[in-house]
């Protein structure tokens, strides 16, 4: 396991030198422990596990009407990605979750 960010709720401050002890092995990226309340970490891997399906789902439609226009997603793709906000992760169409 890779994370690039691990996201941890916590609910009592005197377990918070335990729960980084625990992690350390995956925590490669070591600014990459994020420390939330429960319910902010709860919902922010909610709200990421959204955007990523939205993200993967938009480009299976814009395949699909790609497809039926006749254009060539893969430029589509690439224009797209070139845009630093968005970039090139997840931007292909196929099976991605």
């Amino acid at each position: 396991m890779r994370p690039e960010r691990i996201i941890i709720g916590i609910g009592n401050s005197e377990v918070l030198k335990s729960i980084c002890e625990l992690y350390e092995p995956f925590n490669r990226n070591h600014e990459g422990m994020i420390l939330r309340d429960i319910r902010s970490a709860e919902f922010t891997k909610y709200a990421a596990n959204c955007m990523l399906a939205i993200k993967i789902s938009l480009m299976n439609e814009l395949a699909n009407l790609a497809e039926y226009l006749s254009v060539d997603i893969e430029q589509v793709s690439r224009g797209i990605g070139a845009d630093s906000r968005i970039g090139y992760d997840f931007i292909y169409p196929g099976c991605g979750y």
